[in-house]
């Protein structure tokens, strides 16, 4: 059976009961939901890195709806909480959710960190030619957003570096090639919306996958960076009226 058609109509939000308003889930009640014990998992999501970064302790009504301090923990963490959770240690309605939950994360993680060139291997997506036209959009969705994270953090990662510098310190250590992209894509993208007076980041994503299969920068071949900065010069000397040489690399 094909996992997605498989896969449960029921909401983690709805399931756990969150509310679109607030910042932290009470422990406690996400416990008593699940029919888990709630001191083993204060304990995970403490000693977890990333998990014990949203842990706090507030002031909320208990089960018998006396105020008392109640350990929370920050509702985004919420689906990294629940995905290591063991989906037969939770209540049968719980059981087909947690399982989703874990599913669908180790598909996006795997179309955002697999390897240039690499198929899916994805429970939750067939191979590239036994694709349906909805689970094909799913990839290239994944595939444009991913490059978006990327040019995002790299974007970060190009400021924190020049300010180091300008200070006389020692830069972080960007990936040359992802770097040399993510400054052309910035570059060019900033061109481009200076004289549509709209966001051409989107349009240079969809681009990059769709013309050139790009889904990371920091996992491509050489041969296909080039392609990729020979495409966006292309752009750019369209933008401004004067085509420019790629850069060497």
């Amino acid at each position: 059976m094909n996992p997605i058609l498989a896969f449960p109509r029921d909401d983690l939000g709805r399931l756990l009961e969150l509310d679109p308003n607030q910042s932290h889930a009470q422990l406690l009640l996400l416990c008593d939901v699940l029919a888990i014990p709630l001191a083993p998992q204060v304990k995970r999501i403490k000693s977890h890195a990333i998990l014990s970064s949203g842990f706090k302790q507030l002031v909320l009504p208990n089960l018998d709806g006396v105020d008392e301090k109640q350990p929370c923990l920050r509702v985004d963490l919420v689906p990294l909480w629940v995905a290591g959770l063991d989906a037969g240690s939770v209540t049968a309605a719980a059981q087909p959710v947690v399982a989703s939950v874990a599913r669908e994360m180790a598909s996006i993680l795997w179309q955002s960190f697999r390897p240039q060139g690499f198929e899916t291997d994805d429970s939750l997506l067939p191979n590239r030619w036994e694709q349906s036209p909805a689970e094909a959009a799913y990839r290239g969705a994944l595939a444009i957003a991913n490059l978006a994270r990327e040019q995002m953090l790299l974007e970060r990662q190009i400021s924190a570096d020049q300010e180091a510098r300008h200070r006389g310190e020692m830069g972080a250590d960007v990936e040359v090639n992802a770097a040399l992209l993510a400054r052309t894509v910035r570059r060019v993208a900033q061109t481009v919306s200076e004289r549509s007076r709209r966001n051409e980041y989107p349009g240079i994503f969809d681009g990059l996958y769709r013309q050139w299969g790009i889904t990371s920068y920091r996992r491509m071949p050489e041969a296909r960076l080039r392609e990729a900065l020979e495409w966006l010069e292309r752009w750019y000397g369209d933008a401004i009226g004067e085509p420019e040489p790629p850069p060497d690399i």
